[in-house]
């Protein structure tokens, strides 16, 4: 992937709703909703509770250019009950920031953060066995590649309903780091699997591992309501 995630060009704004589930059981709730803001801003918001005392919120900016969406800033708040937990913020647009090999520079045009991950789903060209593999910003300065394949299409019943769905899963690339290290990371960690719907590439349901051992409970979150 070498350009830029495209600009959906949103008429109006966009909401999901979720609910959040280890080892089967709900254990929250939360919202992502896509919005514009004049004519040079995409924003994704994601809020959300969980165990009955944690709230937390992500606002994830895009400046809108020539078609495509490049990453502006961030900010993210997580609260337990009436304590702040953590905080962090970041801006990604006309910044130069130290990079592998002890250069700096500015970052990758299509660099995508990690929490809008369901926005670069939602404007991807998904289709039956594409593969994309965007930069995505983790932490502080910290950017990496994330391989992502479609596998297949498929349908896929959730609290919103039935939903034909391309399968789409999610695992950091290391070839630049080793060929070999790469293909044993695939067996050996646990995957990030996505459906997104094929019918407006909604993001309706994430399993994901809560840890990196295979014994550790499975976590899911799944749309229930598209509006």
């Amino acid at each position: 992937m070498e350009d830029a995630l495209p600009d959906p060009g949103l008429e109006a704004p966009e909401t999901t709703t979720f609910r959040g589930l280890v080892d089967g059981e709900e254990v929250g709730t939360g919202s992502l909703t896509l919005r514009t803001e004049g004519d040079r801003e995409l924003v994704q918001g994601i809020s959300g509770e969980a165990f009955g005392r944690l709230t937390g919120t992500v606002e994830t900016r895009f400046r809108r250019r020539s078609g495509v969406l490049l990453a502006q800033s961030q900010s993210i708040e997580l609260r337990d009950k009436d304590r702040e937990v953590f905080t962090e913020s970041a801006a990604f647009r006309d910044v130069q920031v130290p990079q592998m090999g002890g250069d700096i520079s500015a970052y990758p045009r299509e660099m995508v953060p990690a929490p809008a991950l369901a926005l670069a789903l939602r404007v991807l060209p998904l289709a039956d066995k594409a593969k994309f593999v965007p930069p995505v910003w983790l932490t502080a300065i910290v950017h990496w590649p994330l391989d992502v394949r479609v596998e297949k299409r498929e349908k896929v019943t959730v609290p919103a309903g039935k939903i034909d769905a391309w399968r789409v899963r999610l695992r950091p690339s290391l070839v630049s780091v080793a060929q070999a290290l790469d293909e044993l990371s695939a067996t050996v960690v646990p995957p990030v699997v996505a459906h997104v719907s094929v019918d407006g590439q909604r993001l309706v349901r994430l399993a994901f591992p809560t840890g990196p051992a295979r014994t550790d409970p499975p976590g899911l979150i799944e749309a229930t309501d598209l509006g």
